[in-house]
């Protein structure tokens, strides 16, 4: 008896996924462009579904990617946003992904007068998460864990450590974790940010009491994670 042919994933799967994980691109913001850009929208297709073109989109987008990690999705929407997911889990053998335990969202967002705030809230303290979302990135820090700044092979990165759920866009997830949310500090108007997102190891403990040794909001392990990048040299 002949065996039916296996089916293939539809793209909106891999959007569908990224944005039920913890961490997750702008959904909307792919399908309009899918809707609306018919060329843009192909190359943003492949950035999804082709296990090639979304590595080569994330190399060029950062420059080296950190080991153990593959890339999920990765595209640029018509020279506004940038964008890349990477996860721990390894590409699968049709090509496709699987949410893994860490996730990796970067986002550069063309100059605009939100990217100042945004700044402000890494390098100074000032405001709330809220000068987030206005670029696009949603993230509940109402348990901000620490924050600080790294230099990384010369190159400046401010950092705020959270506990809260995290999402893009206009999608937010339900799920709690810790995230590290970057800023590469690359001159210009333009903003390079990113979040590395895991699990919450400890959700029954408060956030004081929760070890940090080993996980996203660990220093060291931020810096040894981010030391490939260089999304400043594009």
């Amino acid at each position: 008896m002949e065996q039916a042919a296996p089916k293939q994933r539809s793209p909106w799967l891999y959007v569908l996924l990224g944005c039920g994980g913890f961490a997750a691109l702008s959904c909307l913001g792919v399908a309009i462009f899918f809707g609306v850009v018919v060329k843009k929208g192909s190359d943003m297709v492949a950035g999804v579904t082709d296990p090639r073109v979304r590595e080569e989109n994330a190399r060029k987008m950062l420059g080296e990617l950190p080991v153990g990690y593959s890339v999920a999705m990765s595209m640029s929407m018509l020279g506004m946003v940038d964008t890349a997911l990477l996860t721990d889990a390894p590409t699968l053998a049709d090509g496709g992904f699987e949410i893994g335990d860490h996730l990796f969202t970067y986002l550069r967002v063309m100059a605009n007068d939100e990217n100042k705030r945004t700044k402000a809230f890494f390098v100074s303290g000032d405001g709330d998460a809220s000068h987030l979302r206005s670029n696009g990135v949603n993230i509940d820090a109402r348990d901000v864990i620490k924050r600080g700044n790294l230099t990384v092979d010369g190159r400046k990165i401010y950092y705020v450590a959270a506990r809260g759920q995290f999402g893009t866009g206009t999608q937010q997830t339900a799920e709690e974790g810790l995230n590290a949310s970057v800023l590469f500090d690359c001159p210009g108007e333009q903003l390079h940010v990113g979040v590395w997102s895991m699990r919450d190891p400890s959700p029954e403990k408060p956030a004081g009491e929760l070890e940090l040794t080993g996980t996203v909001a660990d220093e060291s392990e931020l810096a040894k994670f981010l030391k490939p990048m260089n999304p400043c040299g594009r």
